[in-house]
C-alpha cells in the first residue's frame, strides 16, 4: 500500500511540477466539459428544470470540479470539503462510465472510436479523483458525510425521477442504476470511516509540523 501511495505521489508531483503539463491538463479537463454539457447531455438540460442541473452533467461536471480543485490547490488556496466533494465525483462517475461502456460492448459486440475515446477519457478522470483523494486533508465526519450523502440524492434525482444519464438499446436502467448504487456505496464508505479520518489528520499535522520546523528562523 506504502508503494502504491508512492506512486500516486510521484504522478501528482509530476503533473503538478510541470506547468505546461498541468494546464494542459486542465485544458483537456474544461473541453470534456464544454463537450460532454452540450453534446452528450445538452438536450436533457434543454428539456430539464434548472433545478435538476446540478444533477444531470455528471462527468462534465465532475470534470469541473476537477479542474477548479486542482488549480485551488496549486495556488494554496484548496477547500478540503470541495477536494472531497471533485474526488468523490470524479472516481464515481469515471467507474460508472467504465461499466456502463464495457456493458455496452458485451452486449453489442462492436466498440465504435467514439465510444472508445469516452472510454478512455474516463480512466483519465478517475484517476484525476484518485490523485485528488490523497489531497483531501483533514476534513470532519460531518462534512465527509454530507458529501457521501449528496451523491446518494444524486441516485434518487437520476433514477427515482428520471434525470438519469442517456443509456444504450444494450444498458438499462436497472444496472445503470446498481452500478450507481455500488459505486456510490463504497466510496461512501471510503471516505467516512474513522480511519481514513485519523489517518488524514495525522498526515495533515504532520505536514504542518514539518513546515514549522523547516522554516527559517526570525531574529
Amino acid at each position: 500500500m506504502r508503494h502504491i501511495r508512492q506512486f500516486i505521489d510521484w504522478v501528482y508531483a509530476f503533473i503538478t511540477g510541470h506547468p505546461f503539463i498541468f494546464w494542459m491538463c486542465m485544458a483537456l479537463n474544461l473541453f470534456g466539459v464544454v463537450w460532454g454539457g452540450i453534446v452528450w447531455y445538452g438536450p436533457m438540460l434543454a428539456s430539464s428544470p434548472l433545478w435538476a442541473w446540478i444533477f444531470i452533467p455528471d462527468c462534465p461536471a465532475a470534470a469541473l470540479y476537477a479542474t477548479i480543485a486542482f488549480i485551488l490547490i496549486r495556488y494554496g488556496r484548496a477547500v478540503p470539503w470541495f477536494t472531497a466533494f471533485a474526488a468523490f465525483a470524479c472516481m464515481k462517475y469515471g467507474l460508472w462510465t467504465l461499466a456502463f461502456w464495457s456493458r455496452h460492448w458485451l452486449g453489442a459486440g462492436a466498440v465504435e472510436p467514439l465510444e472508445l475515446m469516452l472510454f478512455v477519457s474516463h480512466i483519465g478522470l478517475t484517476c484525476e479523483g484518485i490523485l485528488l483523494a490523497t489531497r483531501i486533508g483533514p476534513l470532519g465526519m460531518g462534512t465527509r458525510a454530507a458529501v457521501a450523502g449528496f451523491f446518494s440524492l444524486s441516485i434518487v434525482v437520476d433514477y427515482g425521477l428520471g434525470f438519469h444519464p442517456p443509456l444504450t438499446w444494450v444498458v438499462t436502467p436497472a444496472f445503470a442504476m446498481w452500478t450507481a448504487v455500488i459505486l456510490t456505496s463504497g466510496l461512501g464508505f471510503w471516505l467516512t470511516r474513522p480511519s481514513v479520518v485519523v489517518a488524514q489528520q495525522i498526515e495533515a499535522r504532520g505536514l504542518q509540523l514539518k513546515s514549522d520546523y523547516g522554516a527559517p528562523q526570525q531574529d
